[in-house]
This record gives C-alpha cells, sequence and structure tokens, in this order.
C-alpha cells in the first residue's frame, strides 16, 4: 500500500486528553487553516480510550479527525501508552520501573500527563508489552483508513520513561529487565568465562550476574547502558510493528526531546536518559526533534536549536525528518512560565529548521495549558484562542516555506564532520557522569565552524566505513577516549582516502571494553607517535601550544605528551618543548594531533587562536560543490551567533537557505566550484532577522 507522501508539515499539536474543550474545536482548525497550517497533531493517551479492559472509546479522537478533514489538515497521531489505564496495575506489580535501590516508581501525574497512570510498566515484562503493542495496534488500525491520517507517531520522546524526573538515579531493575540484560550479555560474550574477563570477576552461573547499582566500575557499567540503548530500539521495534500491522498505509514516525549526544544546552544524556537517535531512527519512516529554544536551550537559542538539529538530520539520513515540537509560547521555567518567543524567535527557528534540511515544524503547542504544572505555558495562541505575533509569524513561515522545492529538497553531504561516538559518550557516563565534557567538546568543534559560516555536519561511529563515499573530508574528534580497532582502521582508510582526521588528546587511550590500551594502537597507526604520560593539569589552569610565529591552541584539563614517531611533523610545541600540534600524511590525507583539550576550552572561552588553527583543516566551502564561504561578522560570547547558510539539492537544483540571527546586517558570499545561473559568486545580504533561500539550476 502506498504510503502518503510527507511534503511540508506546518501546524500545532492541539488535543492532550481532556483538553481543549471540544467548544473551541472548530473555531481553532478554522484560524489553523486561515494561517496556513497544513497539519494537526493529536494525542491518543492510553488511558483516556482504554479506561475499561477491552473497551477503546474513540469518540473525542473520531470527532477531532472529521473536524480536520473538514477544514483541510492532516492528523498526526501521537500515541501514549506512557498514561497507562490503572486496570494494568493488577497482577502486573513486578513490572513497574524499579531503581538501583528497589524502589517501585508507582503511576502518578507528571507534568505533561493531566490522566496520571505515568510513567506506564517496564515492556521487558513480556506481558506488558503484548498489552502496550496491543494499543498501538488498536489505535492505528481504527484511524488507518480516516481520510485526515497521514502519520502515527508510536512514541513521544523515546527514553527511559521516568528518567526525566530520575536524572540522578538509573532504571530500570525490575526482574524482567534484570533477565533481559543477562540474555544481552550472553548474546555478547557467549561463554561465562568471556564475561568473566572483561568484567574481571569470578562468576560461577549467569544467575550470579547483576547490573551494576552504582557508577564505579566501567566495563560492567559500559555494558549495562549499551544494553539499554539497544534496548531501547527493540522497544521502539515492537511499537513500529504494532503500527504497521494496524495501519500499513500510514507514516511512522518517533521524535527524540533532543539529540542524546549533546542534550539541550550541551549537558549530554545519552547514557542518562537513554534515548540514542541513531539507534532509534533506524526503525522508523520519519524522524523527528522537540526543542523549546526559549525555555531548556535559553542560554544561547539559535546555536543549541542549530546543534540539534543537525545532529538529528545525521541520524535520519535518508528518511525526511522535521520538527516535531517546537516551542510555541512561554516554556515552565518558573511558576507561570518563562520568556515568551517574539515572532522573530519563530522566524529565525523555522528557517534555520529548513536550512538543516527539516520538513516543516509542529509547535508544542496551539493553545495554553490550561491545567497543572505546565499551565499557562507554550500557546501559540492567547486564552481566548485569538492570534498573537507569534502565530501571525508561525502562519507567515508556513505560507514561505510550504514550497514543492523544498519539500523535495535533501542536504548535500557536508565536508566537515564532528565525529559522534556512541561508546565514548557511555564511557564519559561511566566515569563518573562526565558526559558533560564529551557534549562541550562536540559544541566546541561545532561552534568553531558555526562562528566562521562553515557548514559543519555530523558523522556517527555506525557509519565511519563510508565516511569518504558520504562526502566527508575533514573530520573532526572531539574528546575521542575511546576506540574500537574496527574504528581505527576505517580511520586510516578514510585518510588513505584523502581524508583529514584532527584528534584531541588521548585517541583510543582505551578499548570499546573500557579497559586502557597500553600499546597506544590508535596514537601509533594514525597519527604516528609513541605515548609517553597522561599530566593533569591544576584546577582552572590552561596550557598553550606555540609555534614560531603565535599561539597555536588553548587547551584545558590534561596534557598529552608523546613522542613523535619518523615522518610526523611537530607543527607547535608547548612550553617545554614537547609536541602539542603535529601532522602525519597517509597515503592521500593526514592525520592531525592535538595534545590538550582544546575544543572543550574553546566552547567554554573561545580563543581566537584555537578558531584560527581548526579552521585551518576545515573544508572552506563546507560543501564540496563550494570552494569557500564568508559571513560579515559573528558573536564570540554568549548568545554564539552568526551568519547561517546550508545547501540542500534536489535532482535539478540546489537550494540556498540564509539566515540571518544578528542584530546587525549581515553579508553571506559563496563562491562555488562552477558558475550557478551564470553566477560566479553567490552574495546574500541580509537584515537583522531576515531569512531567504534561493534556487539555482545544476
Amino acid at each position: 500500500m502506498q504510503k502518503p507522501a510527507l511534503n511540508m508539515v506546518f501546524g500545532a499539536q492541539y488535543f492532550r486528553p481532556p483538553f481543549p474543550d471540544k467548544s473551541c474545536w472548530a473555531r481553532d482548525m478554522a484560524n489553523m487553516r486561515g494561517l496556513g497550517f497544513n497539519t494537526i497533531k493529536l494525542w491518543a493517551v492510553w488511558n483516556a480510550i482504554e479506561y475499561r479492559q477491552g473497551v477503546c472509546d474513540f469518540a473525542d479522537l473520531d470527532a477531532l479527525l472529521d473536524l480536520a478533514h473538514g477544514y483541510g489538515l492532516r492528523a498526526v497521531i501521537n500515541i501514549i501508552p506512557e498514561g497507562a489505564p490503572y486496570w494494568t496495575r493488577t497482577g502486573n506489580e513486578d513490572a513497574h520501573y524499579r531503581t538501583a535501590s528497589g524502589q517501585p516508581v508507582v503511576y502518578g501525574g507528571p507534568a505533561n500527563l493531566p490522566t496520571a497512570g505515568w510513567p506506564g510498566l517496564c515492556m521487558d515484562k513480556p506481558q506488558v508489552e503484548a498489552l502496550v503493542t496491543g494499543f498501538v495496534e488498536a489505535v492505528a488500525a481504527h484511524v488507518a483508513a480516516h481520510p485526515a491520517m497521514l502519520a502515527l507517531d508510536v512514541w513521544n520522546e523515546p527514553h527511559l520513561e521516568p528518567m526525566f524526573d530520575y536524572r540522578d538515579d538509573m532504571l530500570c531493575y525490575c526482574p524482567h529487565s534484570l533477565s533481559r540484560f543477562r540474555a544481552w550479555l550472553q548474546e555478547k560474550y557467549g561463554a561465562l568465562e568471556a564475561l568473566n574477563r572483561a568484567w574481571f570477576r569470578t562468576y560461577t552461573d549467569w544467575e550470579q550476574v547483576d547490573a551494576p547499582p552504582r557508577i564505579g566500575t566501567w566495563a560492567d557499567m559500559m555494558d549495562w547502558r549499551l544494553f539499554w540503548l539497544d534496548n531501547m530500539r527493540r522497544w521502539m521495534r515492537a511499537r513500529v510493528q504494532a503500527a504497521r500491522r494496524g495501519a500499513p498505509g500510514l507514516l511512522i514516525q518517533s521524535h527524540v526531546a533532543y539529540s542524546g549526544y549533546v542534550g539541550t544546552n550541551g549537558n549530554g544524556g545519552l547514557a542518562n536518559e537513554l534515548g540514542d537517535e541513531f539507534l532509534l531512527a533506524r526503525e522508523t519512516d520519519v524522524f523527528g526533534l522537540t526543542c523549546f529554544p526559549k525555555w531548556l536551550m535559553r542560554a544561547d537559542p539559535f546555536f543549541n536549536h542549530q546543534i540539534n538539529n543537525e545532529i538529528v538530520a545525521a541520524a535520519a539520513r535518508d528518511k525526511p525528518f522535521y520538527q516535531v515540537e517546537l516551542q510555541g509560547g512561554g516554556g515552565k521555567a518558573g511558576l507561570l512560565g518563562g520568556e515568551v518567543p517574539t515572532a522573530r524567535d519563530v522566524r529565525l527557528w523555522n528557517w534555520g529548521h529548513v536550512a538543516a534540511g527539516g520538513k516543516g515544524v509542529t509547535y508544542w503547542q496551539y493553545a495554553p495549558e490550561p491545567a497543572g504544572v505546565e499551565s499557562p505555558g507554550f500557546g501559540l495562541t492567547g486564552f481566548q484562542g485569538e492570534n498573537t505575533e507569534r502565530s501571525r509569524e508561525a502562519g507567515a513561515c508556513a505560507r514561505a516555506l510550504n514550497h514543492p522545492a523544498l519539500a523535495a529538497a535533501r542536504p548535500v553531504p557536508c565536508a566537515n564532520a564532528v565525529y559522534l561516538s556512541r561508546t565514548n559518550s557511555v564511557w564519559f557516563y561511566s566515569a563518573e557522569r562526565r558526559e558533560r565534557l564529551y557534549a562541550q567538546a562536540i559544541h566546541g568543534l561545532y561552534q568553531a565552524a558555526f562562528l566562521q559560516g562553515i557548514p559543519m555536519g555530523f558523522a556517527h561511529q555506525d557509519y565511519v566505513d563510508t565516511l569518504y563515499a558520504d562526502g566527508v573530508r575533514a573530520l573532526f574528534l572531539p574528546m575521542p577516549m575511546v576506540l574500537s580497532q574496527a574504528e581505527m582502521d576505517a580511520l586510516a582508510g578514510f585518510i588513505r582516502q584523502g581524508g583529514t582526521v584532527v584528534s584531541e588528546a588521548f585517541p583510543g587511550l582505551y578499548g570499546q571494553g573500557g579497559t586502557l590500551d597500553a600499546q597506544g594502537r590508535a596514537l601509533a597507526s594514525l597519527f604516528g607517535l609513541n605515548h609517553v604520560e597522561v599530566q593533569g593539569l591544576a584546577e582552572g589552569a590552561k596550557i598553550a601550544a606555540r609555534n614560531a610565529d603565535e599561539t597555536a591552541f588553548v587547551g584545558s584539563l590534561y596534557r598529552h605528551v608523546a613522542a613523535p614517531l619518523p615522518g610526523t611533523e611537530v607543527k607547535a610545541v608547548f612550553d617545554d618543548g614537547a609536541p602539542a600540534w603535529t601532522e602525519r600524511s597517509m597515503g592521500a590525507g593526514k592525520g592531525v594531533w592535538l595534545g590538550a583539550f582544546v575544543a572543550l576550552e574553546y566552547a567554554a572561552r573561545g580563543h581566537a587562536c584555537t578558531q584560527r588553527l581548526l579552521g585551518r583543516y576545515l573544508h572552506r566551502g563546507g560543501y564540496t560543490p563550494w570552494q569557500w564561504v564568508s559571513v560579515s561578522s559573528a558573536t564570540q560570547g554568549s548568545p554564539r551567533l552568526a551568519p547561517y547558510v546550508r545547501l540542500l539539492q534536489t535532482d535539478a537544483q540546489y537550494l540556498v537557505v540564509a539566515v540571518n540571527p544578528l542584530e546587525e546586517h549581515a553579508q553571506i558570499t559563496v563562491q562555488p566550484r562552477e558558475p550557478w545561473g551564470g553566477e560566479v559568486t553567490l552574495r546574500y545580504a541580509l537584515a537583522p532577522g531576515q531569512c531567504t533561500w534561493q534556487a539555482y539550476d545544476k
């Protein structure tokens, strides 16, 4: 059965039972259509539909779908098993999520679920999985043939559900999850003796194996977190399969709350909240993202919004992705909410998303919340459904960006990429929950290109074998403490093909199991260096590298002492003459090593010398069809801002999307490798807050 095309999505989340009152429905949908919206998102909450076991009440959903169809709106149904009916507790007391100390997480009402029943039950119990997937399939089957339907969102912001409220704890230690974990370990290691070697244990029976209850040793904790990331993908697959059984003709989607690798403000969260977009996106037809830039990203809203957009776009790869939730009104930073977005904010966020390859925006949410912790936040409109400057600008963006060329376009592969590693992120979590360091290093490398107006993308370890074929030419490794032998081999192949790999200190200091690599294989094979010593710096101290002309970079936390092998060129040294920056040619490419944590320090303080150094290795055009790109100005401090330009393509055209988030006029200049449309150089002069796009025939 042919599934509907996604095209460009513009609309809002509207119904989360029991709100809003049905007396508003027709009025609000008429206004949505008048604004230029084409999509409405509706929640199907389990305990609001199947409050009596085996009996589903779809009356509200049916009425909403009929109205949406009448107003020409497509519908996305967000299926919410996390609001479990209270009858599910009977006989499933063993399937409540459990903390490491054994505390069950019983049903209650969270900030975002008025009908309560949160967080539901752990799907590692087979009977619970059957109940959850049965509800997903029932909803899918009921709405499958409705003419308003576009897609089913089978998991709202997938993560281990209670973790947003239990960030200082770990979950889930229920007997069913522990049983699944042992089975996962048996599949990974085969024999118990192999597990004992990896974990340094003396188990004599698989039943003796428990999940680590606290941060301590690394090997067991890394496996515990990697198991859960795999388990989340298994849960996603079960939901997707249920939806496809019920509605084989509909698109199936999901959307993450943020990139697990960087989090909302560069705090990370992959191994804590356990949502890995690079695993989860593989299971769906469409993938998406939530962003609340002036609430959860308020320290640096445009920058944080864009880095999340670009990472989730990389996770989606060839699948369409869109902004499934974008902040519509004041968030809930305090008693009555936080800062309210302006029309300018709405415009910049919309255009920035589309520039990153996104297929449109639905807002969280249309109307202000009438009750509960989130009241009166998030409304795109006013209390009485009246339009605001935000809703009017949202409509203007929908009309400007709902274009066939943008709907058909896909991102041109970026020649610059930050390398993202699941095992590296998990290692930082296992090392006393230091994942923020890794997230900030990712921020720093992206920032170095962002502030120069040079496009920077992301490449994931899952696709390390195809880096060069995927268009990457310059690859940057943030804090690469963990590298497997397979990654080392793939990176060496990438360099030989003509790629440049730029690494911070201690590449591959540990193997994928979290054990020290005394041989220093990555350092020698990729960068032509022998490891000498790890040297910690005094708290707050910085370390500078210098060459004959100037300071080359400033780093922090640690210094990596290494000795060059024959053929390795020392480009800069530390004060004692030890190598600080080296280059080594291999095949058609090169490996570049920096002997400190440079990106972390740059993210915090923006040293100009570090930006220049990293700029040496950036592909100056950002894309292979571009020779170079330059912007007139940038803001180095907070917030980090610079003119933003990205390249999309259809089979017949290139599309350039340009955004100016600055409070001043900006100039963007692009030099293509060959003239487009008869032009040799592309120039875009943008007023403050102005955005534009332009198509050129190939």
